[in-house]
């Protein structure tokens, strides 16, 4: 027998796919803590305000939604603006693969570049998006990644590779 899906289930459903349709084909969105309610005073008829796209990284959700299997590595973990990047260690070029996490705000995309090819990207929005996206070993052209974005656009990253790599 099938269940009806509840109201609550399906504004849900929209949130994710609203999210994640500027992510890269192996990039997948998550959200953390929903935002709470914003209550318009009774009687006046009055508007909600609008939620504030962050403009400081430190006001971006953790890119890192629930724990890392045991065993895990950090390999980098920043927030900034703007154009960025990163020379992974020695380690990332043996691993199996590497994950990368990523939040951003701003009206650009946000990508993740290695030798001139897209590794994994995803428009930002308002900040509220989480995107993860798993680069396998065979697209790992090179350990030096860059981050491509408008200066506008505010991102945290965390990059780390699995357990027993």
């Amino acid at each position: 027998m099938k269940l009806p899906l509840p109201a609550a289930g399906l504004s849900a459903l929209v949130l994710v796919s609203g999210c994640s349709g500027g992510a890269h084909s192996r990039a997948t969105a998550t959200h953390g803590a929903t935002r709470p309610a914003v209550k318009a005073a009774s009687g006046t008829g009055a508007t909600p305000s609008p939620v504030q796209t962050p403009t400081s990284p430190d006001r971006l959700p953790d890119p890192i939604q629930s724990p890392l299997p045991v065993g895990s590595k950090t390999l980098y973990t920043k927030a900034g603006h703007g154009e960025g990047g990163v020379m992974l260690p020695a380690s990332a070029g043996k691993s199996s693969s590497i994950t990368v996490m990523w939040t951003c705000a701003g009206s650009s995309n946000f990508d993740v570049i290695a030798t001139g090819k897209r590794l994994a990207g995803s428009q930002c929005g308002d900040g509220t998006g989480v995107f993860a996206a798993e680069i396998p070993h065979a697209h790992m052209y090179d350990l030096a990644w860059k981050f491509s974005a408008a200066d506008s656009v505010v991102w945290r990253i965390v990059v780390t590779q699995p357990p027993g790599k």
